[in-house]
């Protein structure tokens, strides 16, 4: 059971942005070296699923090995699903290295998911974790979505990619956040109508990553004006897609990297009065 809040509480806020995600590892290893330990997680999206690890204790090279030991192509459903993520083999994974319930976490947690059937915001605290694990990760057509009573549960980072609001309505006072979907600008093409009729079938996959990359970016831009973290952690994870699973070294090392660089401005955050 995680233990009262202090009254200047700390919190760390892990946004979504799938393998890109994994440079919230870089990020509590260079904390951790740096004598920072929040005093409560939010999480969306991939940065939930980081944060419950870090919640439940894990070390960053721990955490770093269970990444690196992924067997991602057992976890694939092979069925008619259509789905890329096996539900089974999730639900298994999870239960091998998480507790079941929130209330077992050294520190408080609160996850982020979207309902789709009213269309908000939800935050899950209490009770079932790794429910509200896959619910906060069940990216659409990669994941199943999660029925939770009434609701119908998919990714968080649809509406709330960065979940600082969380970590302010669990009881933080100051809050240090990381964006793991910076948009890279791109190369603009010479001649964009001969890029377009020679585009490949993979393309049009690109084309809505891309689509959604630019949509995420600026609802967050919109929600960080609102709520603004004390510390925003941005990693150049430059090379790395959402579902570059196989590049975890070079989104922890982003991570790592961007932490260590913003390592005077957290130092005198953790010092300072809320």
């Amino acid at each position: 059971m995680p233990a009262a809040l202090e009254t200047n509480a700390l919190g760390l806020a892990l946004g979504g942005g799938g393998a890109r995600g994994l440079c919230h590892i870089g990020v509590w290893r260079v904390l951790a070296e740096l004598g920072v330990r929040p005093d409560l997680v939010s999480g969306t999206s991939m940065g939930g699923l980081v944060g419950a690890f870090l919640a439940a204790g894990y070390s960053a090279d721990e955490m770093e090995e269970i990444a690196r030991g992924v067997g991602w192509m057992r976890m694939i459903d092979w069925g008619l699903s259509g789905r890329l993520l096996s539900t089974k083999s999730y639900r298994a994974w999870l239960a091998e290295h998480l507790p079941e319930t929130f209330e077992e976490l050294e520190l408080p947690l609160i996850l982020t998911t979207t309902d789709v059937v009213d269309g908000q915001v939800h935050y899950l605290r209490t009770g079932d974790l790794h429910t509200a694990i896959r619910a906060t990760t069940a990216y659409p057509g990669v994941v199943e979505p999660v029925p939770v009573g009434d609701a119908i549960f998919v990714d968080g980072g649809i509406l709330n990619q960065i979940p600082v609001d969380g970590a302010l309505f669990l009881g933080a006072r100051r809050v240090i956040a990381v964006n793991a979907t910076a948009l890279e600008p791109l190369e603009r093409p010479q001649n964009i109508e001969k890029v377009l009729r020679r585009r490949p079938v993979t393309g049009a996959f690109k084309e809505a990553m891309r689509a959604i990359d630019v949509m995420q970016t600026q609802l967050t831009m919109a929600r960080l004006s609102l709520y603004r973290p004390d510390v925003l952690i941005d990693p150049a994870i430059e090379g790395v897609d959402l579902q570059d699973f196989h590049k975890s070294a070079e989104a922890i090392a982003a991570g790592e990297t961007a932490t260590r660089e913003a390592g005077d401005r957290i130092t005198r955050l953790v010092g300072s009065s809320p």
